[in-house]
């Protein structure tokens, strides 16, 4: 069916009327390819047919290019002129006269009886013979009864003297063929699904077409085979694109492809955007933006280079190939395809074999990088395409790696990363490029990163790494328990470097190495085991690591409370601090925590984890360990079960062996909140999990070994508990860091020796002068308090306890709140000893207690924040020790103490 097609028509069917009285005529249709030219020409013969011309027909095509007379001896067999191919060097050698002569007389003895039409399709196909026969008729047939209609596509060159010569004479008409308006379009989806479904569809057909009547039937093919109400590209719409491309030329074939492959370098999802609308940015809807789809303004312009380097092509090459492209209606006027699924097409052809696809990554890669382009897009033809082998791929991928961590996609930041350690070599540059991968890898998978600390750690020995990168290392190394390749390493280090980043990091390996890694300290050499510079004395802000690290230093060593404070608020404070130094994050909290002033520390650590719109989304390591202090304020604050859902989800986001020596602490802060739950099974098999060898000489052993302390106690295994107390404390004096802040051994210990039965040793162990760090915090003083009210004579007990609740009260631990309270009614009742045999351990007395006063189940679970079922659990014991069955009796029991 031929639609909007009317005027050309008319024209055509005027020329052979003037060539039927006897004026020769000529016609030439231009267009770009599958615009409908075949077609016109298809009814124009059958138009001559009707009204008595004879019709001869040839067609040039690409393959018969190459041989002499191919395309003449389709319009004049009679003339007996069998095609030769061309010389290998496609040199053409001039038509004889005589041949000339007999091809004119031929077309003049067909036109003697009849009125004659001559059809050429695609005339830019057409070999050097046949086209120097088609001038000469050309030239002579002004009074004979022929037509003479052409057909051409703008990209061909070859043909370019006989469109001259026919533009040269006075009746030739030259006729350019648009795609289709929209309202041909909607006249052709009216005959095919009705008028309806036409003006329903008819802007979509256009959007995704052009007017490109191959396109359009193809869009309907697509449709008739998926029933979809708005039809999508297919395999029919993917088929045209590749028909069109490659009968567009060599050029833009080659410029299509380039186009495509740097299409893919934007690094939005642009696979399906029939139904998106986005107004804002584009205002078609179908239309991709990607890089390599700009707008190409000349030669010289940045686009057309890159689109020339990636095509292989000359840059005043690509403005034609593009506009060829664009009158095809391929592209739409800014020179983008019409839909994602030109492009898909292009690299998905049969022809494009995967070597030339891998080479136009190359070019493509190699271009982007030349023009200065984003690390993204290079990265991302490097990763479709193979190794280059050049110095320029690791940086790469290694930016583009930190750019989609940036944006949140961490799985593809994985991917580039994994490559930037591939292509890093063992120059300088590689190892520098090799440690910054790593330093991005520890974001996403730290365990994976061990083997190239290793690596780089020998490369430390050797010198190659600067200085600053090598203290990165030995920061890594500690953290995953490599104390021997730390210290190996550290032996290089000088005390000063030209790099004036060299002395903020050497400042936080030293803080960092006191205060979390004090067992090693020791052995390193004297340049790490000098004392961190002290702040300027002019009041200058130090680097916000430095700063972060300096407070937990002088939080753990005794400072001022409200200097450790206000210097940790600075650090939180900072612009940016979450997302580029979330470490900072973390120490600055545990900071807060360490002085007590938890509701401070449970504002910041609960606004880090809260969801932020706009923002790229937080890596798992990073969220891991913003829920581990979470926990660990929650641990703190009193509040048990909220503690072990955080710490649960810290373990679940960083897998155990990404912890490394720093495992202890979650597992820690977890046991420690489920022995306060009365979960005892659960807190022993955290406390049994392996952990590295090298724990036992980081502070996270403390907590560890604090809370198997405490775990003890609460089995009623008091010796087993006592050994663990005192471990911490010997530990801690060792290294000079004997504060209640990481750990109040003191009371614990002195609960183990008043249940061993040894309430002179819990007396002395609390003393003032043997215990001051205890009594310089609140919450430790609070716990001395209640502790040492268990050996004070019964008239003085309640007032020590109120003492003892208005500290815990002050400084927000509601666990320590509830386990007082559970003291003080006890003191407020006549609790005589136990009948013989009868021993309550202390959780089932804290239960028995607020039991007795008539609290429910839940109350009881609320005030000693516990769970509902272990509550349960201790009264199930203690019937059973009391031999009741009512918990009527209980209170009867507990007074009289049998």
């Amino acid at each position: 069916m031929l639609v909007d097609r009317e005027a050309e028509l008319a024209t055509l069917s005027a020329a052979l009327a003037e060539s039927a009285r006897g004026t020769g005529a000529f016609a030439v249709v231009h267009g770009a390819t599958a615009l409908g030219k075949t077609e016109l020409l298809h009814a124009l013969r059958t138009r001559a047919t009707e009204h008595g011309f004879t019709v001869r027909t040839a067609l040039g095509s690409r393959t018969e290019q190459p041989f002499s007379y191919a395309l003449v001896d389709q319009l004049l067999p009679e003339l007996g002129l069998p095609p030769k191919e061309l010389a290998p060097d496609g040199a053409t050698d001039a038509v004889p006269p005589h041949v000339l002569r007999r091809a004119y007389q031929a077309t003049l003895t067909l036109a003697a009886d009849r009125p004659l039409l001559l059809c050429v399709d695609d005339l830019h196909y057409a070999d050097h013979a046949s086209q120097q026969c088609l001038l000469y008729l050309v030239r002579r047939l002004r009074t004979a009864r022929a037509a003479l209609v052409v057909t051409e596509a703008p990209h061909g060159t070859t043909h370019r003297t006989l469109l001259a010569e026919l533009q040269y004479q006075p009746r030739t008409r030259h006729l350019i063929l648009a795609p289709l308006s929209p309202r041909g379009i909607a006249g052709l989806l009216t005959h095919h699904l009705g008028e309806p479904a036409a003006t329903r569809l008819t802007a979509h057909f256009h959007r995704l077409t052009g007017g490109n009547p191959l396109l359009v039937r193809a869009l309907l093919d697509d449709a008739a085979a998926t029933a979809d109400t708005i039809p999508a590209p297919g395999a029919a719409y993917r088929s045209a694109v590749l028909a069109c491309a490659h009968r567009g030329g060599a050029d833009a074939l080659a410029v299509a492809r380039a186009s495509a492959v740097l299409g893919t370098t934007d690094t939005t999802d642009t696979t399906d955007t029939t139904d998106t609308t986005d107004t804002t940015s584009n205002p078609d809807p179908d239309v991709p933006r990607a890089p390599g789809n700009a707008p190409v303004e000349g030669p010289d312009s940045p686009d057309t280079t890159l689109l020339a380097a990636t095509a292989a092509l000359t840059p005043r090459a690509v403005p034609q190939a593009l506009d060829a492209l664009t009158a095809s209606a391929l592209y739409d006027d800014t020179h983008r395809p019409r839909h994602p699924a030109v492009d898909e097409a292009l690299l998905a052809d049969p022809d494009l074999s995967s070597a030339a696809h891998t080479a136009l990554r190359a070019r493509a890669a190699r271009a982007l990088h030349a023009q200065g382009a984003p690390a993204v897009a290079v990265a991302a033809q490097l990763l479709a395409g193979a190794p280059l082998g050049e110095s320029w791929e690791a940086p790469a991928f290694r930016a583009a790696a930190e750019e989609h961590l940036a944006a949140g996609d961490t799985t593809l930041a994985a991917r580039y990363l994994r490559c930037a350690v591939l292509r890093a070599d063992d120059s300088p540059q590689g190892l520098a490029d090799r440690l910054a991968t790593v330093a991005v890898a520890w974001r996403l998978d730290p365990p994976g990163v061990i083997t190239q600390l290793k690596a780089l750690a020998g490369h430390a020995r050797t010198g190659l790494l600067p200085p600053r990168a090598t203290l990165h290392i030995i920061q890594a190394l500690l953290w995953h328990g490599r104390e021997e390749d730390a210290i190996t390493a550290a032996e290089t280090l000088p005390a000063e470097d030209a790099d004036p980043r060299y002395a903020t990091e050497l400042a936080v390996t030293r803080l960092r190495l006191t205060h979390t890694y004090p067992g090693a300290l020791p052995w390193m050499p004297a340049v790490l085991r000098r004392p961190a510079p002290e702040p300027a004395p002019d009041g200058r802000p130090e680097p916000v690591e430095v700063a972060a690290a300096r407070t937990l230093h002088t939080a753990l060593t005794g400072a001022e409370p409200d200097a450790v404070a206000a210097a940790a608020e600075r650090v939180l404070r900072s612009p940016g601090i979450i997302d580029h130094r979330p470490d900072a994050v973390v120490v600055a909290v545990q900071s807060l925590v360490h002085i007590d002033r938890l509701d401070a520390a449970d504002a910041w650590s609960e606004r880090f984890l809260a969801p932020r719109p706009g923002f790229p989304a937080p890596t798992p390591v990073r969220q891991a360990l913003l829920h581990q202090t979470r926990s660990f304020v929650l641990l703190r604050q009193g509040e048990p079960a909220a503690a072990c859902e955080h710490g649960t989800r810290a373990l679940d986001l960083m897998p155990e062996a990404g912890w490394g020596t720093a495992l202890a602490f979650p597992l820690a802060v977890l046991a420690e909140a489920h022995t306060a739950l009365g979960e005892h099974d659960r807190a022993a098999e955290l406390l049994n999990r392996p952990l590295p060898e090298a724990t036992h000489r980081t502070i996270f052993t403390i907590h560890h070994q604090y809370a198997r302390g405490l775990h003890h106690l609460a089995l009623d295994r008091p010796r087993d508990a006592l050994a663990c107390f005192v471990s911490c404390g010997e530990t801690l004096r060792s290294w000079g860091l004997d504060t209640p802040s990481l750990a109040p051994w003191r009371i614990g210990a002195a609960e183990a020796w008043l249940a061993l039965g040894r309430p002179e040793r819990a007396v002395r162990l609390l003393d003032d002068r043997q215990a001051a760090p205890v009594h310089r915090r609140p919450r430790p003083r609070a716990g001395a308090l209640r502790v040492l009210a268990a050996t004070e004579p019964p008239e003085r007990r309640a007032a020590t306890l109120t003492r003892a609740l208005e500290l815990y009260r002050a400084c927000g631990d509601r666990h320590g709140v509830a386990r007082t309270l559970a003291d003080l009614g006890t003191a407020t009742e006549r609790r005589p000893a136990p009948a013989p045999g009868v021993v309550l351990t202390t959780a089932e007395h804290r239960v028995a207690v607020l039991a007795a006063q008539g609290l429910s189940n839940r109350e009881v679970a609320a005030e000693l924040s516990i769970a509902v079922s272990t509550v349960e659990q201790h009264l199930t014991r203690i019937y059973r020790k009391y031999r009741i069955r009512h918990r009527r009796d209980l209170r009867t029991r507990l007074a009289a103490g049998t």
